[in-house]
């Protein structure tokens, strides 16, 4: 009887293969719900988080098929065959998470964009962000498929390798990891200029961070990539090694799909908010307060003067009819603007 060899494909790289993905599905179902119930149409961040379902899932689609070929903790074919047919799904595995993993910080950076519309330096920097998070995608996609020359040196063996692949690997989880961070601390500093109460800095900064877990699952795959790597290395065996870092290739575009969901779903507890409720919230309150600061100015564009000389501060708001009683009588100006009417010594009535 032959011995009996492991593969690549695991009963537990299966599972996670299987729930993870159902579960980031949850999260972005419950972050469409939360969208229905503040009725807020789906924007930019939305579809991009769909799309980075979608690479996410094909992770899992990749080591079905391998698996159904080369067979489940241990191969049902030949093994040189077998571990030729999983040193591909390798290859395919790391162009795709390199692909999601992208999308999804892309996502990330224009939910931010989105929350802070008003700030025109941060909406630069933004754009700025995804240009790099692009470049940087697409840099190891290319690194990672152009390993060898030819490309079929990653899983037959010949040709001549174009890179190490050791350094190249952690590279790609290590730059990753970065990512998340600036990603995840990219909104603090235009948060904490806002005019709110520490308390309520604090509140918001840490809703944006329920995100941080997803660089647990960096971090782990980051040692299990040098574990398996320097395994590799001693032993000369590149398949079986590599299966619970495999594991983790697919809970970290999963993981980092929940963590973009999980700000979005305030509106789904009890008394919750959404993060763009609270800053919209700030921001009319910060303008009242601009606005009465400088309702002495001069009528223009954004302002109206009724006919009892008085200069009213007029912001684009709901169609509104503004009375005044003075020395010629009662005034009746009616406003279909969009925003808020900031008044003195006027009755205003809503209709």
């Amino acid at each position: 009887m032959s011995q009996r060899v492991p593969t690549l494909i695991t009963t537990p790289l299966v599972v996670v293969s299987v729930i993870f993905p159902l579960v980031s599905l949850g999260a972005i179902y419950l972050r469409f719900k939360a969208r229905g119930i503040t009725r807020l149409s789906l924007q930019a961040d939305d579809w991009w988080i769909i799309a980075s379902w979608i690479f996410a899932l094909s992770l899992s689609i990749n080591s079905w098929v391998f698996g159904s070929i080369t067979g489940i903790n241990y191969y049902k074919i030949d093994p040189l065959v077998g571990t030729t047919q999983s040193l591909k799904c390798i290859l395919v595995s790391s162009c795709l998470v390199q692909v999601a993993l992208t999308v999804v910080k892309i996502a990330i950076l224009l939910f931010y964009k989105r929350l802070f519309s008003g700030v025109k330096t941060f909406q630069v920097a933004v754009w700025i962000a995804i240009a790099l998070v692009s470049c940087w995608g697409i840099l190891f996609f290319l690194l990672v498929l152009l390993e060898t020359d030819p490309v079929s040196g990653s899983w037959t063996g010949e040709g001549r390798r174009r890179f190490n692949p050791t350094p190249l690997a952690l590279g790609q989880v290590g730059t990753s990891i970065a990512l998340d961070v600036v990603v995840l601390c990219f909104p603090i500093p235009v948060l904490f200029g806002l005019h709110m109460p520490t308390r309520k800095k604090i509140a918001v900064g840490l809703i944006f961070w329920l995100g941080a877990f997803c660089c647990v699952a960096s971090i782990v795959r980051m040692i299990l990539v040098s574990q398996s790597l320097n395994q590799v290395v001693q032993t000369g065996n590149a398949v079986y090694t590599q299966s619970i870092q495999f594991i983790f290739m697919i809970l970290e575009p999963n993981c980092s799909i929940i963590a973009a969901c999980l700000p979005c779903s305030g509106p789904l507890v009890a008394g919750g908010r959404a993060p763009e409720s609270i800053i919209r919230s700030v921001r009319s309150v910060f303008s009242l307060r601009s606005l009465r600061s400088r309702r002495s100015g001069s009528p223009g564009n954004n302002s109206t003067e009724l006919e009892s000389g008085r200069v009213f501060n007029v912001l684009k708001s709901d169609s509104q009819v503004i009375t005044s009683n003075d020395k010629n009588g009662l005034q009746t100006r009616t406003f279909d603007n969009g925003g808020i009417n900031v008044t003195r010594d006027v009755d205003v009535d809503r209709y």
